[in-house]
């Protein structure tokens, strides 16, 4: 079960839980289940796959030494 972040649109509390694809969550505060999803940290801190060393946004000297984006 992948786990997501929903910040609820009634109470504005945020919060992480394990979700099955039939399941609809509900707010652990007011238990509304008028949810939005947000894309967490985790799903955005990989890097993009055209900058070998993951730092984003590349610039014409990366952190890690390899001389620019796409090079290798």
């Amino acid at each position: 079960m992948p786990i997501y972040e929903f910040q609820c649109r009634q109470c504005d509390t945020r919060f992480e839980t394990l979700v099955r694809i039939s399941d609809v969550p509900a707010c652990p505060q007011c238990h509304s289940e008028e949810l939005q999803k947000l894309i967490s940290a985790h799903a955005i801190g990989s890097g993009a796959p055209d900058t070998p060393c993951g730092s984003a946004p590349c610039s014409p000297i990366p952190a890690c030494g390899m001389g620019g984006c796409g090079s290798g």
